[in-house]
């Protein structure tokens, strides 16, 4: 019987699958359903995502990311900090590593009590603020950014969601509106603090979920924030499942130096057995 080692880590509660696959463990499995699987809370493991880490021949290691519905990711914030400290736990980096993505070569370390994730400057003329949406007959204001995958943040003090069902309802309907969003979005609802706090909520397009934390949610959500002039960096992020911390560096065409930091949890080891899984195999 063939088996897959295993092991759960979390990032704010943001939980994943996490797998060494630089060997091709995973030859002769089909990924995206596998993924799928093994992401189904109550009848398997249960996660936001599943990570291979595998080999790179331009950096440390490469990040491959599965969404919990199969798809597989650009990048994930809280995912990429697991990954990186899986990594350093079976001694594949030291504290200081690069990783590959789909969304190209990241930057990451390794402290104490959490990991911090370097991402890739951004273009200030890409990020796009104060867009109007028309929602159950209302014009709704909201800001949107790529920073590995797409994002639009909303300002809680100009939304109501007395008008919707659940937060879940509301997050669905814009995630799904792919004639603004043609690859669809993440969908942020943030309130602001201080100068240097926020509570963010997130629906993770490819989760289809409410997330406890996202961590390129958060990243997105800071910055977008910085450039309305309601926050500065460092920014504190408060989500549903712990803390996490945003810096970065803004110069007149650019935001730089952008920094993710925050824990990486170990929950749980094992090994799935293959051979009861239906539909997963090539």
């Amino acid at each position: 019987m063939k088996s897959i080692p295993f092991t759960k880590m979390h990032g704010c509660g943001n939980d994943f699958i996490l797998i060494d696959n630089r060997e091709d463990i995973m030859e002769g499995v089909t990924i995206t359903k596998f993924a799928a699987e093994v992401c189904k809370r109550r009848f398997h493991i249960g996660a936001d995502g599943l990570m291979l880490l595998e080999k790179s021949t331009i950096a440390t290691f490469k990040m491959r990311y599965f969404n919990a519905d199969g798809s597989e990711g650009e990048m994930c914030g809280n995912g990429a900090r697991c990954l990186c400290k899986f990594a350093f736990q079976l001694g594949v980096t030291g504290k200081e590593m690069t990783f590959e993505t789909l969304n190209g070569i990241y930057e990451a370390s390794i402290h104490d009590s959490y990991v911090k994730v370097k991402f890739p400057e951004l273009k200030k003329n890409e990020i796009v603020l104060n867009q109007v949406l028309s929602l159950n007959n209302q014009n709704k204001t909201y800001h949107y950014a790529n920073v590995g995958v797409p994002h639009t943040v909303w300002l809680q003090d100009s939304f109501d969601l007395s008008e919707w069902s659940s937060f879940y309802e509301w997050g669905r309907m814009i995630r799904n509106r792919t004639d603004i969003f043609p690859q669809g979005t993440n969908v942020n609802l943030i309130e602001i603090l201080d100068r240097h706090h926020i509570n963010i909520r997130t629906y993770e397009r490819g989760v289809e979920e409410e997330t406890l934390a996202c961590g390129s949610g958060a990243t997105a959500s800071a910055i977008m924030s910085r450039l309305l002039d309601l926050i500065e960096s460092p920014v504190t992020v408060k989500t549903l499942g712990g803390t996490l911390r945003v810096s970065f560096q803004v110069t007149d065409e650019m935001i730089q130096d952008i920094y993710l930091e925050g824990n990486a949890v170990t929950v749980c080891e094992g090994t799935i057995p293959l051979d009861d899984w239906k539909g997963v195999k090539v």
